[in-house]
């Protein structure tokens, strides 16, 4: 080696020396044309060598490893989109899963557009719809039970969307959930006619005329919205939309429950458990709560 920039080719031997690498070419034959063609390795130096042993063999701190975890799934994150996972148990629990369909759209307008938040957000919806289902009919499978489970999954739902949809995309996101439970609304009115036009029906057929009076009566009460069931419904929801807090709302439930007609005690059985269904509701509705803090 000559001389480079004023240096000899004793310094200059001792510097390659001390450095972390050092090239050396070597020659390698192309499969295609046969030909020779430079290759260059890189050889590590002992102390290099040394170094690296030293890095590996040191173990990363526990609060280490959580926070790359943590940075690296922030970087998957803002790299890429969040997907719809057709696993969620939203799409797959018999409760939910003909809702599911109606809501998909929904998890399309998660607030921060990630994973993390739209599989919470699928969770969170999956939990208010089987709890409007499973938690239902446990004392009490009344009207008045439904139109409790119908007015309280409304409102968590409309919680939900409060936490989880964009700002610029909650109205579109309360329309949807208002439509799905309008729909279940209109079965239900739909049930309560069949329901009223059969009773008069057997009436006619096996009934005195009071009974048929009575049965009558009902249908017509049904047909213009002014029947007990679609009474304590419309209370219950009005009362959910006005009230400055739940308890409000469930005080109003109580009452509606307390109102009912009950000549000679004969609803006494069926009030009772619809009070009863009331507190399952209620501790639902604490534990939404909780959850969603």
């Amino acid at each position: 080696m000559g001389v480079i920039s004023g240096v000899t080719d004793s310094v200059a031997r001792g510097y390659v020396a001390t450095t972390a690498v050092e090239a050396a070419t070597i020659s390698v034959t192309e499969s295609i044309t046969g030909k020779s063609l430079p290759s260059s390795t890189v050889a590590i130096s002992p102390e290099a060598r040394a170094r690296l042993a030293q890095a590996s063999a040191e173990p990363v701190p526990a609060e280490q490893q959580a926070e790359n975890l943590k940075g690296l799934l922030s970087l998957k994150s803002a790299n890429h989109a969040p997907v719809i996972n057709l696993g969620y148990d939203l799409f797959n629990d018999a409760q939910t899963s003909r809702d599911a369909s109606t809501f998909r759209p929904l998890l399309g307008m998660t607030a921060d557009n990630t994973q993390d938040s739209m599989d919470k957000f699928a969770a969170a919806l999956h939990d208010v719809l089987a709890d409007g289902e499973v938690g239902r009919n446990q004392f009490d499978n009344s009207d008045t039970s439904e139109a409790m489970a119908l007015t309280l999954t409304q409102a968590r739902l409309h919680k939900l969307v409060e936490k989880y949809v964009s700002p610029e995309n909650q109205q579109q996101a309360s329309g949807i959930v208002d439509d799905m439970i309008a729909g279940k609304i209109a079965f239900r009115e739909e049930r309560t006619l069949l329901g009223a036009q059969a009773t008069l029906d057997i009436a006619k057929q096996y009934g005195t005329s009071a009974m048929q009076t009575e049965a009558r009566n009902y249908l017509d009460q049904v047909k213009s919205g002014t029947a007990r069931p679609q009474v304590e419904l419309a209370t219950m929801m009005a009362a959910t939309r006005q009230a400055n807090n739940m308890e409000a709302a469930f005080s109003a439930f109580a009452d509606v429950i307390n109102n009912t007609p009950n000549v000679d005690n004969k609803a006494q059985m069926s009030i009772d458990g619809a009070l009863k269904q009331l507190e399952v509701y209620r501790q639902q509705w604490q534990d939404f709560v909780k959850k969603l803090a």
